[in-house]
């Protein structure tokens, strides 16, 4: 039987966690089969909500479980000179695309967020991902061509923390 009612979005809790965890994994194997994230129960349970607040999520459940996700952080532009998101993990099960839940989800964060002063939504999408670009290019998000998005992984932070 199909749901007919709009799905519940709240922020996540301690019991979410595991299936907070599923999400990632199969959004990074619809990305890179194959993959296996670092996100696991544990690894969310420490620097989540629940635990040392490095990160926010909003959950998307119907009565069968859950069915989507956006995990996000807090960023702040000087340029700007206002708080706003960096949406890292925007997830929706394949029964649920093109139903709007994703513009839901966003939405939800927005709406979360807003009292906090957070005026803008940053994220990334895998270059392969021709769905998710199609999906941010219908909401309005746009290319920033003036940035290139640089990490420095453990080596690095290793080797830029070593005494000269």
């Amino acid at each position: 039987m199909e749901d007919v009612e709009a799905p519940t979005i709240r922020p996540i809790e301690r019991d979410d966690l595991a299936a907070v965890a599923d999400m990632i994994a199969q959004l990074a194997d619809h990305v890179r089969p194959g993959f296996t994230p670092g996100a696991d129960a544990a690894s969310l349970e420490r620097y989540g909500p629940t635990g040392l607040g490095l990160f926010e999520a909003v959950i998307a459940t119907r009565p069968r479980g859950p069915v989507g996700l956006c995990l996000y952080t807090y960023a702040f532009s000087g340029w700007r000179g206002r708080p706003g998101v960096f949406v890292e993990d925007l997830y929706v099960a394949p029964a649920e695309r093109g139903s709007g839940l994703g513009r839901a989800l966003l939405a939800a964060v927005i709406a979360r967020e807003a009292p906090k002063g957070c005026s803008f939504i940053k994220l990334h999408v895998d270059k392969a991902n021709a769905g998710a670009q199609a999906f941010y290019a219908r909401l309005g998000f746009v290319p920033e061509a003036h940035d290139d998005t640089l990490t420095l992984e453990e080596e690095g932070l290793r080797a830029i923390s070593a005494p000269v």
